[in-house]
């Protein structure tokens, strides 16, 4: 940014300006994008995301003004929609014994490549300069490296990818244009436009006081990381007087735990369902959060005469373990919150790191020592809202689906009926009659959000992973807000039409 650089010579409150405009375009993206991905599919949003975002980053290498390098940056932030895109995709691609390892795992690396990015910056900076170029013509051609990457992985996506197991949403639609001509036809009369239906996603997720829950928790655990990683490296120097370089190093450890930690927080989510179901899953929540909260709160008050830099990279190194866990058992949860509108939920929860992160930068302003103690109050009490969450169908931390008590330490979950045989005359006796006035039943598989080539698990219900039917989203088709589909054999439940 300074001139001696061959930057933009800004100042201080103009960096301030640029940061705050960069994290609101990312907030706003996040918000919108997963809904959008509900209405068109995975693969076309992905893919339309960072091409088109791979025009204003090709723009930075060329600014020469402030006014300029504010308006890019915010386009160039809307790429951080991706990352509510790739919490819905492994949602809707892997099964739910491993879907908190397959969200966490995409996400911690996707954390992880913004460090690596500014070593292979810095790289391709020396690269250019050692060639002859000037600083300025240097950093013009090392900011046009990464929108070549971008640009790239966008076409890739867009050919070599898949919407969900069963291949792209438009292909499907075409294979079985003749069976779901009716159902087409009865979506456009009752609103299943893609536009309606990606506002109707974003609805249902911001009505769902459980998609709050989870924001809440979000912003104090990844809003959190964003501002340790934009002020460890100055709180090292100034509370333990170590010099910018050592600071900085010291600080890194903070980040590399993406390489395992929030995998890791996934992967004690799957082994948590596994043995109590969706429960499991809440308390997993619970504890990491707990923890981060508690040793972030220890971090902040170790100084240089109460346990010196031995205690502070020690106890920063606990924080980032159970921080980045906890980021990994939030979106463990996410897709149990609205199956409906799994897209809407991410893209809200996910905008709530940014929030955090907005908020955490202001709060330390009252000094970066209170600043982590606050923020450390607040992720402590983020913990003591996951016991509130109750998940239809599955129940919550404490009260099983039909209020008993099989919670951790008392015992395994008890084991699903085995169903009863029914005879074919008499299981055609059971199915409904006639389904809801207005609905057409297709045939699968079908061109339908989240589809699935999986079975469902018993007590499991699960978004676009476990073979359960998911309508499009309509008034009177489909299951209730709040409610997750079911199937009773062969034949759907008819849900929300009361």
């Amino acid at each position: 940014v300074g001139k001696g650089c061959g930057g933009l010579g800004l100042k201080g409150q103009q960096i301030l300006v640029s940061n705050v405009v960069s994290v609101s375009g990312t907030i706003i993206v996040r918000i919108l994008i997963g809904s959008v991905a509900d209405a068109i599919g995975v693969r076309r949003s992905y893919s339309a995301l960072i091409i088109l975002m791979s025009v204003p980053g090709f723009l930075a290498a060329a600014v020469d003004s402030y006014e300029i390098f504010v308006v890019v940056r915010f386009f160039i932030s809307l790429v951080g929609g991706s990352f509510v895109l790739t919490q819905l995709w492994t949602s809707i691609m892997f099964h739910s014994n491993c879907v908190g390892l397959a969200n966490a795992t995409t996400a911690g690396w996707g954390n992880l490549g913004g460090g690596v990015s500014l070593a292979v910056m810095a790289a391709v900076f020396d690269s250019f300069k050692s060639r002859g170029n000037t600083n300025e013509q240097s950093w013009r051609y090392t900011l046009a490296w990464p929108p070549t990457v971008l640009l790239v992985t966008g076409i890739f996506a867009w050919i070599f990818t898949d919407d969900c197991p069963y291949g792209n949403y438009s292909e499907m639609k075409l294979r079985s244009k003749e069976s779901m001509a009716d159902l087409d036809n009865e979506m456009l009369k009752q609103g299943g436009e893609p536009a309606k239906v990606a506002s109707r996603s974003l609805w249902i997720a911001a009505t769902n006081w459980k998609t709050w829950v989870l924001f809440f928790i979000y912003a104090w655990s990844f809003g959190v990381e964003l501002v340790v990683n934009g002020n460890i490296a100055l709180y090292f120097s100034d509370a333990f007087s170590l010099s910018q370089r050592d600071g900085g190093l010291a600080g890194s450890l903070f980040g590399l735990f993406n390489i395992f930690a929030r995998s890791l927080g996934g992967y004690m989510s799957d082994e948590f369902n596994k043995r109590w179901g969706v429960r499991g899953r809440l308390w997993t929540l619970f504890i990491t959060t707990l923890l981060m909260g508690m040793f972030m709160l220890v971090f902040s008050n170790v100084t240089k005469a109460n346990g010196g830099i031995g205690g502070a990279l020690g106890s920063l190194a606990v924080w980032a373990l159970w921080l980045a866990m906890t980021e990994g058992a939030v979106f463990a949860v996410v897709p149990y919150v609205e199956p409906t509108a799994v897209g809407g939920v991410s893209g809200i929860v996910g905008a709530g790191g940014n929030c955090g992160a907005l908020a955490g930068n202001f709060m330390l302003r009252i000094g970066r020592r209170p600043g982590f103690h606050l923020l450390g109050w607040l992720a402590t009490l983020s913990a003591f809202t996951v016991p509130m969450l109750w998940m239809p169908g599955c129940g919550s931390m404490f009260r099983g689906v039909e209020g008993g008590n099989n919670m951790p330490g008392s015992g395994a979950a008890p084991a699903p009926e085995k169903p009863k045989e029914v005879e074919p005359a008499a299981a055609q006796q059971q199915a409904p009659s006639a389904a809801p006035a207005g609905f057409l039943p297709p045939p699968p598989p079908m061109f339908l959000p989240y589809a699935s080539a999986y079975p469902p698990a018993p007590t499991q219900p699960m978004p676009g992973m476990q073979g359960l039917m998911m309508y499009p989203l309509q008034p009177s088709v489909g299951p209730a807000p709040g409610q997750p589909p079911m199937m009773v054999g062969a034949q759907p439940v008819y849900m929300g039409t009361v």
